[in-house]
This record gives structure tokens, sequence and C-alpha cells, in this order.
């Protein structure tokens, strides 16, 4: 599956709360990627990797957004795994906003998080 369909995938189950499917999408990419590396140790397998790796990270509480944000910014190549054409930087924004507005609303830290939003009764 392309990149950016798993990065869909993965923004929507954020958006709605639903982790165990957004982590299981990445957990099976993380594997599908450690095999093709093996094999084939391509800069955008490579590349795709990392960037799975840090939002692993973050959605587990084990990194902040900001960190995050510079993991990701500091990974030469980012704008092309897309295979998109336009803009990444506006993908990369709405990922940024998307996360920042998950994370808070479900209180995040996978495999613990309240599926309800913050401050519910």
């Amino acid at each position: 599956m392309p990149i950016i369909s798993d990065m869909e995938i993965i923004k929507s189950a954020i958006f709605y709360g639903d982790l165990d499917d957004a982590m299981s999408i990445i957990r099976r990419r993380q594997k599908s990627l450690a095999f093709y590396l093996k094999k084939n140790p391509k800069p955008k397998n490579l590349i795709y990797a990392k960037f799975l790796e840090a939002l692993d990270s973050l959605l587990k509480g084990e990194i902040n957004l900001v960190t995050f944000k510079d993991k990701v910014n500091n990974l030469e190549g980012l704008p092309e795994i897309f295979d998109i054409t336009g803009d990444t930087g506006e993908i990369l924004d709405s990922l940024y906003y998307l996360l920042e507005y998950s994370l808070d609303r479900y209180n995040v830290k996978y495999p613990d998080y309240d599926g309800k939003r913050c401050d519910d009764k």
C-alpha cells in the first residue's frame, strides 16, 4: 500500500480515537519495512521506517510533539516518500495539527488512553 494511503488511514484512526487501529497499521508497516530493509535497503524505506518509529514513540508517550516534529523535520528526503505532487509541507502541517488535537483530546499514551474526550464525565 502506498505511504500516503497508510498515512490517511493512520490519521483518520487517530482523529477518531481508534489508536488500536492506528498502531496496528504502524506495526504492520514497521514489520514489512524491516523485512524490506534486510533484503534491499532503499533510502525511501529507511526514511519511512524512521518516520513510523518517531510516530510510534509519540503515540506511546515516549516523546512529545515538539520532539516528534524535530525528528520528522530533520529526516532528509521525507518529501519524496509521500509520492504525491504538491506541497508536502501542508501534509506535515495537517498531520502535526491533527496529532496535537488528538493527543490532547484523548490523553494518548498507547496502550493506555482514554477513548473519551478529556474532561468528559
